[in-house]
């Protein structure tokens, strides 16, 4: 018999997006496969230490109902605190369920280089970039890509000169304007302006927690989500479009069942179909992306302009994300996708003994 791949899958964090990383591991927890892998839940707390846990924890409500019952169940047993050091020795892969914070921004990734153990996704500066919007973009749009006006505004140059910022953003982006955090994903704080009383209460709001905020162009078209797979060999999913019943997509919409409507595949005529999975290819490939990724973007139909607005290097898993529905649409399980980005991790840190697939033929036959 040939051992199973011991996988810890790790989730939670200190995040605005803590609680969708729950419900990801959890999912993720459930839907790989028990025949390749020896699955170990490990819970990462507000204090980015690390815990085995076991069912009973793992059916909580949140991530602060886990964190209250830790020390007991430490008492018990039931609860092991695992050392950062100790994951080469006990797994042979980590997968992330991490998103935003951290556990996105290229810093647990740099860990488990440092730690020489394989993970999913994308590398420390590709992940750090792309949790910087305002940087990303700029980064795209020296590539040659098409961008949005937008600008970014620190706590200290709005405390400062308001009255200028506010004449300047007009003129460089005008209204309706989107306001929103540089460093920050999952929908989280993101508004709309129409006006400038809008504006100023949006900015405000804002930088009450955070250092920046990145004021925007509001994107025209279609609002498109669409998943990446690959190392070398890349390929887009089938797009999605989201529906908003409000300003701005929320957080519930694009994670909870039933909360959203998602149209998979977007209603688009295949020429532009196909013409927006390039462009996403094309993007993910720029952006040094790695294993997969969710790009979110509008498409203009009429211009066949696209323009990403977000990069998710570790994009939601839980069992309404739209990538489980787009990998379907080529006729991929949501276990064998978690396979291929399981064997794209190996692949990317040189760990070709471990593959549990051909994961290049197989992004290949993707059409």
């Amino acid at each position: 018999m040939v051992d199973k791949i011991r996988i810890a899958v790790i989730f939670g964090g200190r995040s605005n997006e803590r609680e969708i990383s729950f419900e990801s591991g959890r999912n993720i927890i459930n839907k790989i496969s028990n025949e390749k892998y020896d699955k170990t839940s490990v819970f990462l707390s507000s204090n980015l230490d690390l815990y085995k846990i076991n069912q009973r924890l793992l059916v909580q409500n949140s991530t602060k109902e886990v964190e209250q019952s830790l020390e007991e169940a430490l008492a018990s047993g039931e609860v092991q605190k695992l050392a950062w050091d100790d994951l080469p020795k006990l797994f042979d892969f980590v997968f992330l369920g991490l998103h935003g914070g951290e556990g996105e921004n290229g810093t647990i990734q740099g860990a488990l280089e440092m730690l020489r153990v394989p993970y999913n996704g994308s590398g420390i500066f590709t992940s750090g970039l792309c949790m910087t919007k305002y940087q990303a973009t700029m980064y795209l749009k020296s590539k040659g890509f098409e961008t949005l006006n937008c600008r970014l505004i620190s706590r200290v140059q709005w405390a400062t000169n308001q009255a200028q910022i506010l004449a300047e953003v007009v003129q460089e982006i005008g209204y309706p304007m989107i306001t929103k955090p540089n460093d920050d994903g999952c929908s989280v704080m993101v508004c709309k302006a129409k006006n400038e009383a809008e504006l100023i209460v949006n900015i405000e709001q804002t930088l009450l927690s955070k250092s920046e905020v990145l004021l925007e162009q509001l994107a025209p078209g279609m609002e498109l989500t669409v998943g990446c797979v690959g190392n070398g060999v890349v390929r887009a999913l089938i797009p999605t479009q989201t529906v908003s019943t409000g300003d701005v997509l929320s957080i519930e919409e694009k994670f909870l069942p039933g909360a959203g409507l998602n149209v998979t595949p977007a209603p688009l005529p295949d020429i532009d179909m196909q013409l927006v999975r390039r462009k996403i290819e094309q993007i993910y490939m720029a952006l040094g992306c790695k294993g997969y990724a969710r790009l979110d973007c509008f498409y203009d139909i009429v211009s066949q302009k696209l323009h990403v607005i977000d990069v998710n290097t570790l994009p939601g898993m839980t069992p309404a994300t739209c990538l489980f529905h787009q990998a379907a649409e080529l006729g991929i399980s949501p276990s064998g996708l978690l396979d291929i980005i399981i064997g794209l991790g190996f692949e990317q840190h040189h760990k070709s003994n471990y593959l549990v697939l051909n994961s290049a033929q197989e992004i290949s036959l993707m059409r």
